[in-house]
């Protein structure tokens, strides 16, 4: 299977690899990353990388002509290398990754068994900083694997923790995986994703909690998750997200002696200003005064 030695690149060291394990589907690295910009060509085989340890900013164009995303990539979560196109790539910040090239044969064989699909490839689209619960689990057992000393009857369990992770890649982020789903919602979310979404919104209030990011954690198009959430509570994601971070920084307010820039970066907001600015169009106050009149 053709793959990029990402380990080998200048600077960057290779914690552990896969190559001599005699896994079939799935040539993987767990690497420490250093700051990098460069052109990537093709190899035929899609890498997804899993941000193990500490952040890095990312900036990716693919193909041709195509958009230029930029992102901090975060420990959690996903990027990918195409498998068919050109891509360019700046990487700013130390992070430690685990790459997994995986073999598109695995990947086209996958679809053509679940959506009867006719096209010769099939093309994965992961957006850059992509958080998936299920697809991070799949990553952690094969990086747990590969930290261990070789074992050739640990063959057999990567073989079914990448067929897991394959299936989970065609019906989330292909285009007849994500039709497929979009037919089935029906503009409607069972009650216990919705509660995901809120939870997860209470535990992550700190990260990001982006649309896109929120969305990918359910597999849904973000599209369809800010329709649910608008016809269900009455308000946008985005407005959503900012009113439970004013709450948790009306309770530290009140309930710590922490400064308010801390408090600003613990809920979420990119600066004491940024809190400031939303606090006082939620409750008319600034955190300050609220704070004063809160403890008086």
């Amino acid at each position: 299977m053709q793959t990029r030695d990402i380990g080998s690149w200048p600077k960057n060291i290779a914690l552990a690899r896969s190559t001599g394990r005699g896994w079939r589907d799935i040539h993987a690295q767990h690497v420490a990353v250093e700051p990098w910009t460069g052109t990537l060509d093709p190899v035929g085989n899609p890498c997804l990388g899993y941000c193990v340890a500490r952040p890095a900013q990312i900036r990716r164009r693919i193909g041709r002509g195509g958009a230029t995303e930029a992102s901090t990539l975060r420990p959690r979560q996903f990027h990918l290398i195409p498998a068919h196109d050109k891509s360019e790539w700046q990487r700013r910040g130390r992070s430690e990754m685990l790459a997994m090239h995986l073999r598109q044969g695995l990947i086209d064989e996958t679809a053509r068994q679940m959506w009867s699909a006719t096209a010769p490839r099939v093309e994965l689209d992961i957006p850059l900083g992509t958080s998936d619960p299920l697809l991070e689990q799949l990553a952690l057992a094969i990086l747990e694997i590969l930290r261990e000393e070789p074992d050739a009857s640990s063959a057999l369990y990567v073989d079914e923790l990448v067929h897991a992770m394959v299936v989970r890649l065609v019906r989330a982020y292909t285009a007849n995986g994500r039709s497929s789903r979009t037919a089935l919602e029906n503009d409607a979310l069972d009650r216990g994703e919705m509660r995901r979404i809120r939870d997860l919104i209470e535990e992550r209030l700190a990260e990001d909690l982006s649309l896109e990011a929120l969305a990918a954690e359910i597999g849904v198009s973000p599209r369809t998750l800010s329709r649910v959430c608008l016809k269900q509570w009455g308000t946008t994601v985005h407005q959503y997200v900012l009113s439970r971070r004013v709450e948790r920084a009306k309770t530290m307010l009140l309930s710590t002696n922490l400064a308010i820039t801390a408090i600003a970066f613990d809920t979420g907001f990119s600066s004491q200003s940024h809190l400031a600015m939303a606090f006082r169009r939620l409750t008319g106050l600034t955190p300050k005064h609220y704070r004063l009149i809160g403890r008086s």
